[in-house]
């Protein structure tokens, strides 16, 4: 590939890598604020709606039981009243035991008020740090807020700016060539740009064919790996001796074989004469010119 073109790329891959790492960044900033608001405040508001029932629910019953309260205490201070004006034995008995069963009812509706007192307060506590609660939140948020405005405002900025660079590279390197390039960086990990050593992609480490190597080893164009869709260049190394070796070596093979099956030809031509010879001949032509490197071979050489 043309050093320059290659240099194009790499530049335009590192802007572009350096742009969506901060969209992604800029995508992933308000998620905080989103568990802020919609998790936890949402449940403490809604813990708060819970406990303001219980509240108001209890303080209406204790309105209840003080006014039940004062009217069981104002019946025992009239009975008491009406002792003094008692005649007989009988009276005196009627208006003792209205005394005795309004102080029973006080008795009990003072105990049943304490108890509602005692539960009120802790139901007050509670509402009370909910509240609090509430309000650190409601605080966190807008403080949490401001901060991602101010972080966002700041990235958008990183942002513009890389796209500022981008275009002027973008111009030279085709907009075909961005798209995809694009393409590969928000979707695939690692780098967008990796090198041809020997016969492997170094970015999905699948060995290629041997004339496609051949074609970017050679080419000024730019060339993408059939499997994983990279931008793939040539990159001189040391596995580039055992492939030329391998290729060498399964290309001189596959010529002797072809002269070894050419002294057969004409052996069976002198044999089975002519009609016969010309069909053997045929097949074997056609053997040979089907036979193909064995890549399996190239593979477990670059796995040992």
């Amino acid at each position: 590939m043309n050093e320059a073109l290659l240099n194009d790329l790499r530049t335009y891959h590192d802007l572009l890598k350096e742009r969506v790492q901060l969209e992604n960044e800029l995508k992933e900033m308000p998620r905080t604020l989103e568990i802020l608001e919609t998790q936890m405040l949402a449940r403490e508001k809604k813990n708060h709606a819970d406990i303001r029932q219980e509240y108001d629910k209890i303080e209406e019953n204790l309105r209840m039981l003080r006014q039940s309260f004062t009217e069981a205490e104002m019946a025992r201070e009239k009975a008491e009243h009406q002792m003094d004006g008692i005649t007989n034995q009988r009276e005196y008995e009627a208006v003792s035991k209205e005394i005795k069963e309004a102080q029973q009812k006080e008795d009990e509706y003072r105990k049943r008020i304490q108890e509602q007192e005692r539960i009120f307060a802790e139901v007050a506590d509670r509402l009370n740090r909910v509240e609090k609660s509430i309000e650190d939140l409601e605080r966190q948020i807008a403080e949490k807020r401001a901060e991602i405005n101010e972080k966002s405002a700041e990235k958008l900025a990183q942002i513009q700016a890389i796209a500022t660079e981008e275009e002027e590279i973008a111009n030279r390197i085709g907009a075909d060539i961005k798209f995809r390039l694009e393409r590969i960086i928000k979707h695939k990990p690692g780098e967008g740009i990796v090198p041809l050593r020997g016969a492997v992609c170094m970015g999905c480490h699948m060995i290629l064919p041997a004339s496609f190597v051949n074609q970017v080893r050679s080419t000024e164009d730019i060339s993408f790996c059939p499997y994983c869709s990279r931008i793939i260049y040539y990159e001189q190394s040391e596995e580039d001796t055992i492939f030329e070796d391998i290729v060498a070596g399964a290309l001189s093979d596959l010529v002797m074989e072809g002269e070894e099956s050419e002294g057969v030809e004409s052996e069976e031509g002198e044999d089975f004469g002519n009609g016969v010879s010309g069909r053997k001949s045929s097949k074997k032509r056609r053997k040979v010119t089907q036979e193909k490197i064995d890549f399996d071979l190239i593979e477990d050489d670059y796995e040992n």
